[in-house]
């Protein structure tokens, strides 16, 4: 059924190509094509998202949903590579054509041209920063126990291969404040610590981390500043060079609604020349890009993609956006709390949340409840079991409405 739905709604896209603005230029979107009342808005985006309208969507964070202008491009792209490879070459990949994707998207992170490439996830990023570090034995990795368990198991490889310690710092409870976080960090940084390794938005509770401050102190204690930006770009506002980070690993298929499979990593400028490269391309070479952005020549249909996803953000504003998802997940809060027995497990201080609310259950069968939400009830939620952590991770995109949420709180109420 899933199948047939996206069948369905690709077929519709394509056929609607000549209602988008310029889908064969640079721009799909307009200014003055977008609603201009609130409540016309977020309709507006949510139809212009690929996904079965029977779902309430609440997972962002696993998944967010495709712009059908994303998929319309990404198609046509397949089409133009299949065609003339060689074309396509030129007209996608080349260094200049291939420059200017690179700077819209350093645009949209707040980064300079030189200093980002493309990748295929955040995972991928991570990688390139931890397999090109010349560290020595027993120098240390701090990171936090609730990172993504495939970001620790990158630098855990590393570690094992190289003689480096991966120190994990566990969460004790939800933190109240920033300084309770920057503390926690400070108290377990040593002279030997070399990297700061840290989410922008946890994937487990969705803390949104203090990563400005946490960066400060990397750069105090002489470590470089890792931020894995999975769950950040789309979501949360992300201007890396004010973050003060050395390097940023995005990703685009979660709020940005960009096609599976792209992605960025940022290198601060004079941080480039300490990480080697993942090929045979000199160590001096002048832009990030042209040392770890090897992988964008499988990536062309989703470069491509994504310029139309950064056009929406552009077009109905990434400001606005952010309000968005914090006006639905604090309302998305104040209905959970009314569950009896019920444990909010992300941060109630502002500058801690934005899009995610995670959940315990007073019976604590997440599993089997997330199942059934989503096999019943047609509401798909996460669940998110990483050591002592188990718990719902409700994650809302703008395409949201206040009825979706009112139907899950409703649905978790008959389940308790």
């Amino acid at each position: 059924m899933n199948d047939l739905v996206s069948r369905r709604a690709l077929i519709g896209a394509l056929g609607a190509g000549a209602l988008l603005p310029s889908l064969g230029s640079a721009q799909s979107y307009a200014a003055a094509g977008i609603p201009a009342s609130s409540k016309e808005l977020w309709a507006w985006v949510a139809a212009q998202l690929v996904v079965d309208p029977r779902l309430a969507w609440l997972d962002t964070a696993g998944f967010g949903p495709a712009l059908s202008a994303v998929m319309v491009r990404e198609y046509r792209s397949r089409e133009r590579q299949s065609l003339d490879f060689r074309e396509y070459e030129a007209a996608v990949l080349a260094p200049e054509p291939l420059a200017q994707r690179l700077a819209d998207v350093a645009g949209f992170l707040g980064a300079g041209p030189d200093e980002v490439a493309f990748t295929s996830d955040a995972l991928a990023g991570v990688g390139l920063v931890a397999r090109g570090l010349d560290l020595q034995p027993g120098d240390e990795i701090l990171a936090g126990s609730d990172e993504r368990p495939a970001v620790l198991g990158a630098w855990r490889t590393e570690a094992e291969r190289r003689g480096w310690k991966l120190v994990e710092l566990p969460q004790p409870g939800v933190p109240d404040s920033p300084a309770t976080i920057v503390g926690r960090y400070a108290g377990a940084i040593t002279p030997r610590t070399r990297v700061l390794l840290l989410s922008h938005v946890q994937a487990t509770d969705g803390t949104v981390m203090p990563v400005r401050e946490l960066c400060d102190l990397a750069r105090a204690n002489r470590a470089l500043s890792v931020v894995d930006g999975a769950l950040g770009p789309g979501h949360v506002d992300v201007r890396v060079a004010e973050l003060g980070c050395d390097a940023y690993a995005a990703a685009f298929h979660h709020w940005t609604n960009a096609g599976w499979g792209i992605g960025a990593l940022y290198l601060r400028r004079d941080v480039q020349p300490s990480i080697w490269p993942a090929t045979g391309v000199a160590r001096d070479a002048a832009a990030a890009h042209e040392r770890y952005g090897a992988a964008s020549r499988y990536l062309g249909p989703a470069i491509e993609g994504l310029g139309v996803a950064l056009d929406f953000q552009r077009v109905v504003t990434t400001a606005r956006i952010g309000t968005r998802i914090r006006e639905l997940a604090a309302y998305l809060r104040l209905q959970l709390a009314t569950l009896p027995g019920a444990e909010i497990l992300t941060p109630a201080n502002a500058a801690l949340n934005a899009g995610i609310v995670a959940l315990r259950l007073p019976r604590g069968d997440h599993a089997a409840v997330a199942s059934a939400l989503a096999d019943e009830d047609g509401i798909v939620v996460g669940h998110v079991l990483q050591g002592a952590f188990d718990a719902l991770r409700i994650s809302v995109h703008p395409g949201n409405d206040f009825d979706q949420l009112d139907r899950c709180v409703n649905a978790l109420r008959h389940r308790l």
